[in-house]
């Protein structure tokens, strides 16, 4: 049974928002583009009681939903570490203007 949610608190701060046209185009865009992935995909996890209450607590600290907290700290996460991985395994940039590739000495 799904438990009724408290509903949020909003004050209204201005009778009317300017946004800047481009970035509610990219927002509009970005998020039916989200809308499209949560209609084609789910993806399951079990975890532990205490492991779901951690992420529940700081989900709560960040005022967001579990589940979107989730989602955005497992996506940064992942961009994070595919950063890293591809500036590690990037190939290095040979020398300009020696002619010779450095080879590795042996020890």
């Amino acid at each position: 049974m799904a438990r009724a949610r408290k509903p949020l608190d909003i004050k209204v701060v201005a009778e009317r928002v300017e946004e800047d046209a481009e970035v509610s185009e990219l927002v509009s865009r970005l998020e039916a583009e989200a809308d499209r992935e949560l209609a084609a995909r789910s993806v399951t996890l079990r975890w532990g009681r205490g492991q779901i209450a951690v992420v529940k607590r700081a989900a709560a600290i960040l005022g967001v939903p579990y589940q979107t907290y989730l989602k955005q700290v497992v996506f940064r996460q992942a961009v994070s570490d595919i950063e890293h991985a591809e500036a590690v395994l990037a190939p290095e940039p040979h020398a300009r203007g020696s002619g010779r590739r450095s080879r590795p000495r042996a020890s």
